[in-house]
């Protein structure tokens, strides 16, 4: 017989599990030796929080949305949460989403849905939080961030906060149907 591990899902969506979440990620990555763990946050309380929890920074990767994500030239991350996390040495990647770009330019200016954003909604039905953990590790690998050759947890949520965390084995865009999602250790229903 095989070991069923236990999933933990939250009843609500969104930030009021971000401290839960990202207890979850730690604990896990602490007992299973798990090298890099990717978080996304916009405004960085995410990642804040992050910081609050994590003794070994060197695990993190923080992902935050593209600049003009809301407003034209702006990045909403926090400027000094920002410069913090550059002193003590912790990556965070501002760049494309992996799942949008140019397809939802396509799709905003043309009404045509491309194959990035079908295949973001498709992970979407699994729940945003889903969705955005793929995301953002094809994005850190992309950037060399992570390993390819080891799994990697990925923190991700519904609008803000954190509630939803996976263990994936990491690929790079070019390579994507090498991604694979193997454990689920915490979403909403």
């Amino acid at each position: 017989m095989s070991e069923v591990d236990t999933i933990v899902y939250f009843k609500e969506k969104g930030k009021a599990n971000t401290e839960k979440a990202l207890k979850l990620a730690y604990e896990y990555s602490e007992e299973y030796k798990i090298p890099k763990v990717v978080i996304a946050t916009s405004k960085g309380t995410t990642a804040a929080k992050a910081l609050d929890i994590f003794t070994d920074t060197d695990k993190l990767v923080i992902v935050t949305h593209v600049f003009g994500f809301l407003k034209p030239g702006e990045h909403e991350m926090d400027k000094e949460l920002l410069e913090l996390l550059k002193k003590k040495d912790i990556a965070v990647l501002t760049t494309t989403h992996a799942l949008a770009g140019v397809d939802r330019a396509i799709r905003r200016k043309h009404g045509t849905w491309q194959i990035a954003e079908l295949i973001a909604e498709v992970y979407r039905t699994f729940g945003q939080g889903t969705k955005v953990c793929a995301e953002i590790v094809l994005m850190a690998a992309d950037a060399g961030l992570i390993p390819i050759n080891k799994d990697v947890l990925a923190v991700g949520g519904t609008g803000r906060g954190a509630d939803t965390v996976w263990q994936i084995k990491p690929a790079n865009t070019f390579n994507f149907f090498d991604l694979r999602m193997k454990k689920c250790l915490c979403k909403p229903i």
